[in-house]
């Protein structure tokens, strides 16, 4: 956004090609008692300045915030201890990739080991027995012990095929994914409850960010996102908003939001900061300007509304979210209306310089004013 031009603006500036004609404010008054800058037909067509139509268009802006990387909750496993037992050997480890029921460790356990002489029990009782209802419970209860202290499908299935009891009970991985952090130690003894590994996800992950409370109506679920991070400063991920918070922090007046990332190629990480940029979408043209056109100062923002062929005047207007070169106009223009884009901070130097000359001071006193309340 370029500043509004607030020095006097030297004669150099005004003169211009054709005949030496001079850039110079009408004596006259506008309707809203602002000095209008008019420009002869020689000044207009050498292209000094230059006005466009305004005119509504649809524009997307975003809010851009920092954010950081975990995994998603509902996408990890914890496996825990369900008997006690002494971890004989050690098959995967920490960051290593695993598939759902992929054997992780080899624990020697005689609780375990109990069991299964019982469901080999059940299979010779059920031999016994006239009552197949009666038969097959033993050998469901059997089987739904074995299950409880962490035995597989296959491993039962193994039992009942060979009829041979198994040295160890094998530990199987509760999903797919990668091993975040391990505590099975070959040797170690083990107790039913304790936290042995974690498995996450990590085809997609979750950003974390805090939303400023004035942002919440702009934000929703479903909304896309781009995310980038110092690890990949060429790369954009792209992702999509999938919860709000349902609470403002009343210290930092946030509310969290979470945005899913796809990462099919385990590029991201758990840890990692990123920048966030959330696109919003305003769901019907809107009234805007390019941002050349826009005059700023402490008091607000302007624009030079042409009101007739070369002929200029000031006006406060009210923006909204900028991108891509142009700003939404909240009030103050309509469609039709015609504003200056290239020469924009030369008319307001002129007309600054008109003013300044006119009371005979060497401050600008045409400056622009604060708009009355």
């Amino acid at each position: 956004m370029r500043k509004l031009l607030v020095a006097v603006i030297t004669t150099s500036f005004l003169v211009l090609g054709g005949g030496g004609d001079i850039l110079r404010i009408a004596a006259a008054s506008s309707e809203e008692g602002e000095k209008e800058v008019r420009l002869s037909s020689a000044q207009s067509a050498a292209g000094w300045v230059q006005v466009i139509t305004v005119e509504k268009k649809s524009m997307e802006t975003e809010l851009r915030r920092t954010g950081t990387l975990n995994f998603d909750e509902e996408k990890v496993s914890i496996l825990s201890a369900r008997v006690g037992g002494r971890e004989v050997k050690i098959l995967a480890f920490e960051g290593q990739k695993v598939h759902k029921d992929d054997p992780l460790a080899y624990v020697y356990s005689p609780d375990y080991t109990t069991a299964e002489v019982e469901l080999l029990n059940a299979f010779k009782v059920a031999r016994t027995l006239s009552d197949k209802a009666e038969s097959g419970a033993y050998i469901t209860a059997a089987e739904r012990k074995l299950r409880l202290m962490g035995a597989s499908k296959g491993d039962i299935e193994t039992i009942a095929r060979t009829r041979t009891v198994s040295r160890y009970l094998t530990l199987h991985a509760p999903r797919s994914g990668v091993i975040l952090n391990s505590a099975l130690r070959a040797g170690l003894f083990m107790n039913p409850g304790d936290q042995l590994m974690t498995i996450a996800d990590l085809s997609s992950l979750l950003a974390y960010m805090d939303i400023y409370e004035g942002d919440f109506p702009l934000v929703k679920i479903g909304q896309k996102v781009s995310l980038e991070t110092v690890a990949y400063p060429e790369k954009v991920f792209p992702g999509r908003i999938v919860y709000l918070g349902g609470m403002v922090d009343p210290n930092t007046r946030t509310f969290h939001v979470r945005a899913e990332i796809p990462n099919p190629d385990r590029l991201l990480k758990p840890g990692m900061f990123a920048t966030v940029r959330i696109r919003l979408t305003v769901p019907h043209p809107v009234v805007a300007v390019p941002e050349v056109a826009v005059l700023r100062d402490e008091h607000g923002y302007h624009v030079f509304v042409e009101r007739s062929p070369g002929v200029f005047v000031l006006r406060r207007v009210h923006t909204g979210a900028e991108e891509k070169g142009w700003i939404r106009i909240e009030s103050g223009l309509v469609p039709g209306e015609k504003v200056a884009t290239k020469g924009a901070l030369l008319l307001e130097g002129i007309r600054e310089t008109d003013l300044s000359e006119a009371t005979g001071t060497s401050s600008p006193l045409g400056r622009i004013r604060r708009p009355l309340p």
